[in-house]
């Protein structure tokens, strides 16, 4: 059994953004022969602050099995689990971005793609000696996204205003959930792979062990179906923050939907 966790705090500086030197004020712009003057400045920043934490369980049980090992055993499984706690924050949405408040202050909030959780579980097994069976399970929180009023209040020109006292990536869409799969069958056949047998090492809570795998056959075949979101959740995206559009608050796009391939695979 393998655990570690990491915690990060990383601070950005010197982003991007866009600073309007022709804003309208009072509906007025201080030079009326131009219309929106952008000049990019290098003056905003960001903040990360994020907490990974991994365990690996019976690591190196998927080495290949030479002809020797057993048929069946319940030993040849393996478990991979990855969580991930972040927050991001930022006050630029890139280098073109303007502020519809004329206050980079204002702007502060969840980064366009701030996920808060991510999980993502891997259970893998050969307890049939050549029968790969892989289950994988991923979720992530939804992303954020911007209320906007949908008129051009401040008469910039730019569709981008937020009612009064809404910060910026205030409101968040569904999370994300998806089960795959993968099943594959191989065996190997021809005569042996010249040369010196190989060596696999598996750190074990910090001492190495290292293992002799036995020679292998030249050639090999495999067989296998693996699908994608093998139960068709419909993971939705494209959230609407727009007051004025009849999709407010709703999503618009689906992510992700089921896909299944099957193959073969020829080595030599």
């Amino acid at each position: 059994l393998q655990s570690s966790a990491t915690y990060a705090h990383t601070r950005g500086g010197s982003l991007l953004r866009g600073l309007n030197q022709n804003a309208p004020v009072d509906g007025v712009r201080p030079d009326e022969r131009f219309g929106n003057v952008v000049e990019v400045v290098a003056d905003a920043a960001s903040r990360l602050h994020q907490l990974q934490v991994n365990l690996t369980a019976n690591p190196g049980a998927l080495f290949p099995q030479g002809r020797s090992a057993p048929r069946v055993s319940w030993k040849r499984t393996t478990l991979f689990l990855n969580y991930t706690l972040a927050s991001l924050r930022n006050n630029t949405d890139g280098a073109f971005s303007l502020s519809p408040f004329g206050n980079q202050e204002s702007e502060w909030g969840p980064a366009n793609n701030d996920l808060r959780h991510r999980l993502n579980i891997n259970l893998n097994n050969q307890i049939i000696k050549n029968l790969n069976v892989g289950i994988s399970m991923n979720t992530v929180s939804g992303s954020p996204y911007t209320i906007r009023t949908g008129r051009d209040d401040n008469a910039d020109l730019v569709f981008n205003d937020r009612p009064a006292g809404v910060a910026r990536n205030s409101e968040r869409g569904a999370r994300h959930f998806t089960l795959s799969t993968n099943i594959a069958y191989g065996f190997a056949f021809g005569p042996p792979v010249g040369g010196p047998a190989g060596i696999g090492v598996i750190m074990n809570g910090g001492a190495p062990v290292v293992l002799s795998i036995e020679q292998g056959q030249r050639y090999r075949i495999q067989f296998y179906v693996q699908a994608q979101n093998l139960t068709n959740r419909a993971n939705y995206t494209g959230y609407s923050g727009t007051q004025t559009s009849p999709f407010f608050g709703k999503a618009t796009s689906v992510a992700g939907t089921r896909r299944v391939e099957t193959g073969v695979n020829f080595s030599f």
